[in-house]
């Protein structure tokens, strides 16, 4: 039986995005393999905390731009109205600059309260407050919702394999020539400058392909709110939601080190980052499945994009399994091969952390399809309530069983999520 349409080519743009993302898995292994085997587990676990405290402020302060671009760019394209198109794309850049000019102030004055609680020195503090401003450098849901929505997965992919790229040069230099904390965090900062350069010419070449260019962009936005029904709303909402993610990516990091210590913090942080890379497959498929909700819930309504939703489902369920066997025979060698033996204590929790990721894999799809049947309230619903509820979960296992405990709370909350999620899109997809 053939493949449909919308399944082909989901699976052909993650194919494209898997490689780009399938580079950088390798890469990303790579680089904090050697950061962790070059600054050790005390010194590296400083780092970990840094680099998540760094991405929760992103994560608390940036829009998702890409998905107000895919959201309400996608209909105008269809209809070839270029000048709302346009409209929305400088929509969409002015929220990036304005939400990194936020990270960067968020940075500093969140580092003072959070810093000394979570296990970072003073030293450690003012690092934290460098490092999350350069976070002013990462303006790129604009240009990767651009290229999402003009099919060119195969260019996003290229592109994105720069930042992972320039983070392993990096690395390496550090290696050689700069062995400490500052050198990899400047590493990493910079290697977010040249990703986001990359990706705007990249946006820029394919607009200008399709003769779209922005010297027939109207002056301003003026209108786009009146084109574009619930624009604001869903900007705010989907806002809102990648906030509470961080309680779902860095916070469990975040809270590691603050009951446990900055050593236990770098083994949760590698573990994490491994299962993490077991995952790219489903978060390649994805956000290549997104435009595909998006025209579906558009052209055919919600009973097509609850079907769709199944079948990527179905293929996902394959990928978690096998992440999780992987991980149950060869996980402490894996820690020990790339982080070092110093790491392999952290092989439990790198097998719990796989299981939560595998968890996820199952219904993968379903917050982006309520995100295209225009249902963001429902997802913000779903993720703070139960968010917050696995914030509480967390500290109360951290307390009892130390790191073990945080990585069992990551499958508790992963899987009333997706539980939760399983039931709004019978819901609002009927």
């Amino acid at each position: 039986m053939g493949l449909s349409g919308p399944l082909r080519r989901s699976l052909l743009n993650a194919g494209w995005l898997l490689g780009g993302k399938g580079v950088g898995g390798i890469f990303s292994l790579i680089y904090l393999g050697l950061a962790a085997r070059t600054l050790g587990v005390d010194a590296f676990g400083a780092f970990a905390l840094i680099l998540a405290f760094g991405q929760a402020v992103a994560g608390v302060v940036q829009f998702q731009t890409a998905e107000v671009l895919i959201r309400f760019g996608a209909r105008h394209l269809a209809e070839e109205r270029i000048d709302r198109f346009l409209r929305i794309v400088s929509f969409s850049a002015l929220l990036d600059l304005g939400s990194a000019a936020a990270c960067a102030a968020f940075a500093i004055a969140a580092v003072t309260f959070l810093g000394g609680p979570i296990g970072l020195s003073a030293a450690d503090q003012l690092r934290a407050a460098v490092f999350g401003a350069s976070f002013l450098f990462s303006l790129r849901g604009t240009p990767i919702g651009i290229l999402r929505l003009l099919d060119r997965f195969d260019v996003a992919a290229l592109s994105e394999t720069v930042l992972p790229a320039c983070r392993l040069i990096a690395a390496l230099l550090c290696f050689f020539f700069a062995p400490t904390v500052d050198g990899f965090l400047a590493a990493w900062a910079c290697a977010e400058l040249v990703t986001t350069v990359t990706l705007w010419l990249a946006a820029l070449r394919q607009l200008a392909k399709r003769n779209i260019e922005f010297g027939a962009l109207p002056p301003g936005v003026a209108g786009v709110a009146s084109e574009n029904a619930g624009l604001w709303r869903f900007a705010w909402f989907t806002n809102f939601a990648s906030t509470i993610t961080f309680l779902w990516q860095q916070a469990p990091t975040l809270a590691v080190g603050w009951g446990a210590g900055p050593a236990a913090a770098g083994g949760f942080r590698v573990a994490q980052q491994l299962a993490q890379s077991l995952s790219k497959p489903v978060v390649s498929l994805s956000r290549a499945a997104f435009p595909e909700f998006a025209n579906l819930a558009v052209r055919h309504g919600g009973g097509a994009v609850v079907k769709f939703s199944n079948k990527l489902s179905s293929l996902a369920a394959i990928a978690g399994l096998g992440a999780v066997a992987v991980v149950a025979a060869f996980g402490k060698q894996l820690l020990s091969i790339i982080f070092g033996p110093e790491f392999a204590f952290a092989d439990t929790l790198l097998l719990l952390l796989t299981i939560a990721a595998a968890i996820d894999f199952w219904g993968f799809g379903q917050e982006p399809a309520l995100l295209a049947l225009g249902r963001p309230g429902v997802v913000l619903a779903a993720r703070a309530g139960l968010g917050v509820a696995f914030l509480a979960l967390l500290v109360a296992l951290l307390i009892s069983f130390g790191a073990t405990g945080a990585a069992a709370a990551a499958i508790v909350g992963r899987l009333s999520y997706r539980i939760a999620t399983t039931w709004l899109l019978r819901r609002y997809g009927a």
